[in-house]
């Protein structure tokens, strides 16, 4: 049966309130509660956050002062902020996002102050009672919710804008403290809070920006497979909610309590874990995730701060701290001068476009297109955008961007996890993205996510690449197998060439007369992009369509023949127009070479009948041929304006059938034979993927292949848990990182198995390995430096 609606059952509940007189009153589904206070003979302002016991009046529970023990860690945060929203926020005319996290980091830094400074460890977030009336004050209760607010801003600087105070109304407030004062936010359920600012995330940009939190087993599941160590440098160039980082660190430096998290703080996250993001929401997000960690936020990077393009680190202050960073913890294969002040972005590529991370982790947002030619031309995966778009703005995609940036961002011997769309690995016209990060790296696996991985937001099939980057030996290795089997490469050029001439008499080359790597690299270079499915809703589409059904013509459409037909004509058509007018333009001057001659004709005439002497002559023709001279000007002075227009038109021309001649020969599988001919960058790349097929022959590298089968989330989109033998559902046991938490029925990781169980695989039953654990003995197997058998 259906949760009954929660705001349909507060209404309700201040009716009975209204009929019985009652000031407090509880409304639960049966997972979630909220108690209402109506100080008589107000209207319903308030909420407690317990329920007045025996003997007690509302102002009781409001004055108790209240310690860090004494707070809930056990709740909701999402169905928290729910309630909110139908008691006050879905009416305040404010940004939701902000103001709950005004909230949030007043809260975190009271806790943090209670903790760590008051010695009974008493805290002052909360409702505050008015000693004259007895009852909750919005005035008091803002201004020390603002004023921790404000502490938590002075701790924690680049959050918020300088000076911004919380915005909701007064009273609005007190129910928002009221809602949220007991509980403990620090070192609370982070799956949990997750799902809470995911919630809070507008739908508009979840769609439009493709900003997804990433499942926590998919997080864990990366962190498992990639194995960082206490040493090594973590970044996430599109960190979010900071998912991967909080792994991390939990997977390297486990912390129970809070000295052993303060311990961590200072020993591995200020220093090792490294995040960025350009979203506002997403790096107040991860800051915020991080503090309830009890792990600081001194390496997350953003607002308004780039991956992509370092010259945006430049303009902000965190984009300035983010370089600092890097300096001082010699993350830059280019060494930068003592004497560098950072402050002229010419420099930004030079110093910043190659780093050293150890491990990469990251999720970058799959949506959105970048346009900046300056910024795509040091992409070498922008390369075919820059060369298709020629005078035009070129485009990328962001997550094409994204693989080269993080490549780049590894130090050689680096490790990363990035998770992409199905379509960057199967479309045959992304071909070179896929050879380009086979140069670069060895690819050590690929897991195909569940298509509910990231349901409801999309249903787009995704997968997770894991890859380790080439350090110079590695390379020069490669390069040695190469130059031993490039002799023994095919003369495609010839192929061709033959191909075409044993079909010259015949319409068109069939196409299982193609060689396969030649008709690959013609759909390729040639085909459009094919189209990436996106699930707009839950279950309306659960398959991908073959490609023969979303090439196939709809019915009305031109056949080939018409097509041929068509291009030819326009191709004619712009030749016939070109030699038009570059006729107009030799006209022109036929028209002024015929003025000439008619001068000469006048002069000659005039000389022949003559009969004065020469001075005469001389005086006479002298007007005549002036006047002719002004008579000429004239005529190409009149001529400029067309003559500027014909040739505009011939350079147009001449830009236009080319492109037209292309266009023709693009429809036949001949045609495009002859355009490879022509290029011999084509050419170069049939000879660089034979020797690169043929040098991963003999190198033999191995790849873990896996495809999740329980993604954890049903079709709506909703988390699915296991239940045992009995039908009950499982929680993590006592001792658990998790406990308590129900466990989501999943089979990436297996939650089961620690690092030390893990420390030699082949002793784990098959039976008990998730996707992570069954590629760390696939790793040990194959010796990976970084999964070492111990």
């Amino acid at each position: 049966c259906k949760k009954p609606k929660r705001k349909d059952g507060i209404e309700q509940l201040k009716s009975y309130m209204n009929a019985k007189g009652a000031p407090v009153a509880v409304w639960s589904n049966g997972s979630d509660s909220i108690i209402l206070y109506r100080p008589y003979p107000k209207e319903f302002e308030n909420t407690l956050f317990d329920i007045p016991k025996r003997g007690q009046e509302p102002k009781d529970v409001l004055e108790a002062k209240k310690t860090l023990l004494q707070l809930k860690k056990e709740f909701n945060f999402k169905e928290i902020i729910q309630g909110l929203e139908e008691l006050v926020l879905a009416d305040s005319g404010k940004d939701e996002f902000n103001e709950i996290f005004k909230l949030i980091f007043a809260k975190i830094w009271d806790e943090k102050e209670a903790q760590e400074v008051r010695k009974d460890k008493t805290v002052e977030f909360g409702q505050v009672v008015n000693p004259k009336t007895n009852i909750p004050d919005p005035e008091l209760t803002y201004d020390r919710t603002n004023g921790l607010f404000k502490k938590a801003c002075e701790e924690w600087p680049g959050i918020f804008r300088d000076g911004e105070d919380i915005e909701l109304m007064k009273r609005h407030l007190q129910i928002c403290v009221g809602r949220i004062e007991g509980v403990r936010l620090m070192g609370s359920n982070l799956r949990i809070m997750d799902d809470a600012f995911e919630y809070l995330l507008p739908t508009e940009a979840k769609k439009k920006k493709g900003q997804f939190f990433t499942p926590r087993h998919v997080v864990e599941m990366c962190v498992r497979m990639l194995n960082p160590r206490r040493n090594e440098y973590v970044m996430d160039p599109a960190c979010g909610s900071a998912g991967f980082l909080l792994h991390a660190m939990e997977w390297c430096y486990p912390a129970r309590d809070h000295d052993k998290r303060e311990q961590r703080k200072f020993k591995y996250a200020s220093k090792y874990l490294w995040g960025i993001d350009f979203e506002t929401r997403a790096a107040k997000t991860a800051r915020a995730l991080m503090l309830i960690a009890g792990d600081g936020h001194t390496n997350i990077f953003g607002p308004d701060v780039s991956s992509l393009d370092p010259k945006t680190w430049y303009e902000t202050a965190s984009g300035q701290a983010l370089m600092h960073g890097l300096r001082q913890n010699k993350l830059t294969m280019k060494k930068i001068p003592d004497q560098e002040t950072l402050r002229d972005d010419d420099h930004a590529w030079a110093y910043f476009e190659n780093l050293k991370f150890d491990v990469i982790l990251t999720n970058p947002p799959f949506a959105g297109e970048m346009k900046d030619r300056k910024m795509l031309a040091h992409y070498e995966l922008a390369r075919p955008a820059l060369k298709r778009a020629k005078d035009k703005a070129p485009k990328e995609e962001r997550d094409v961007l994204f693989i080269e940036r993080v490549l780049k961002m590894l130090k050689p011997g680096g490790r990363a996890a990035i998770v992409l769309p199905q379509g960057k690995f199967n479309n045959s016209s992304l071909a070179f993205i896929r050879e380009w990060i086979l140069k670069k790296a060895r690819l050590l696996a690929v897991v195909g996510l569940h298509p509910n991985t990231f349901k409801p937001h999309t249903g787009t099939k995704t997968s997770v690449l894991f890859f380790q980057k080439y350090t110079k030996e590695a390379l020069a290795n490669i390069e040695k197998v190469k130059q031993e089997v490039a002799a023994a490469c095919p003369d495609y050029e010839q192929e061709i060439k033959d191909l075409i001439a044993e079909h010259q008499y015949l319409p068109d080359v069939p196409d299982e007369n193609i060689p396969e790597e030649i008709a690959d690299l013609m759909a390729e270079s040639f085909a459009e992009p094919e189209p990436e499915l996106f699930d707009t809703e839950p279950g309306e589409r659960d398959y991908e369509l073959e490609e023969p059904q979303w090439l196939m013509a709809a019915e009305g459409n031109p056949t080939l023949e018409e097509r041929i037909s068509e291009a030819e004509e326009k191709r004619d058509n712009l030749r016939a127009e070109l030699i038009r007018v570059k006729q107009k333009l030799d006209d022109l001057a036929s028209d002024v070479e015929a003025l000439k001659q008619q001068h000469k004709m006048e002069i000659e005439a005039i000389t022949r009948q003559w009969e004065g002497t020469k001075r005469e002559l001389q005086l006479h023709l002298k007007p005549i041929k002036a006047e002719h001279k002004a008579a000429l000007k004239r005529l190409k002075d009149k001529q400029k304006i067309k003559q500027r227009t014909y040739k505009a038109e011939i350079k147009h021309l001449e830009k236009k059938i080319p492109e037209a001649e292309a266009a023709v020969k693009l429809l036949t599988n001949k045609g495009k034979l002859e355009l490879i001919l022509e290029d011999p960058d084509l050419i170069g790349t049939l000879k660089e993927r034979w020797i690169a097929a043929e040098a991963a022959q003999r190198l033999d590298y191995p790849i873990f292949m896996a495809v999740s089968e329980r993604g954890g989330k049903n079709n709506s989109g909703d988390y699915e848990y296991r239940v045992n033998e009995d039908g009950h559902l499982v929680e993590f046991p006592d001792g658990h990182p998790q406990e308590g938490q129900l466990v989501v029925d999943q089979d990436l990781v297996n939650y089961d198995l620690t690092a030390e169980d893990l420390s030699d695989a082949s002793k784990i039953p098959d039976e008990k390995l998730g996707v992570a654990e069954a590629f760390i003995r696939f790793a040990q197997e194959q010796g990976f430096d970084f999964w070492e058998v111990e």
